[in-house]
């Protein structure tokens, strides 16, 4: 997903959805159910991943009117809507990414790097941090995951 689409960035879609705008309400779907998806089939069981992802678009349309707490960008809203609502789920119903021993930072960037397919500057956003450190974090992990492979862990 792109933080631009035909030069408006989700944070202007969102702000004008969150007025009302039908239009921009469409857009705003349109460009986050794919990436809530990509997000659930990554890190649930199939079978419950699109349910889930569906119920989570719901109710991210449902709360996102009141996202903007001191000019929030979008992106942060989603990311943690999304991870509080996986993380709210049992056991049961998440998978183990094979990321072995990465830090919760190091997996959020590399799901939100190569699962979900922000780039850096998205990434950035959805972490609330800047593209300095999601590339010096998805260096890092990526460094763990090949020596973890090189030596048979």
């Amino acid at each position: 997903m792109a933080s631009r689409a035909g030069g408006r960035s989700i944070d202007s879609v969102a702000d004008d959805a969150s007025r009302g705008d039908r239009g921009a309400i469409a857009e705003l779907l349109q460009r986050v159910v794919p990436v809530v998806t990509r997000r659930c089939r990554a890190e649930l069981r199939p079978v419950d991943a699109d349910r889930i992802a569906a119920g989570i678009c719901r109710s991210i349309l449902a709360e996102f009117q009141r996202r903007r707490r001191g000019g929030e960008a979008f992106l942060a809203f989603l990311h943690d809507a999304v991870s509080r609502e996986i993380d709210s789920l049992p056991a049961s119903s998440r998978i183990v990414l094979p990321f072995g021993d990465l830090s919760a930072v190091e997996r959020n960037v590399l799901v939100a790097r190569i699962v979900v397919g922000f780039d850096v500057s998205e990434t950035a956003l959805s972490l609330r941090t800047t593209t300095s450190a999601v590339e010096l974090v998805q260096h890092r992990a990526l460094v763990k995951i090949r020596r973890g492979s090189l030596s048979g862990a």
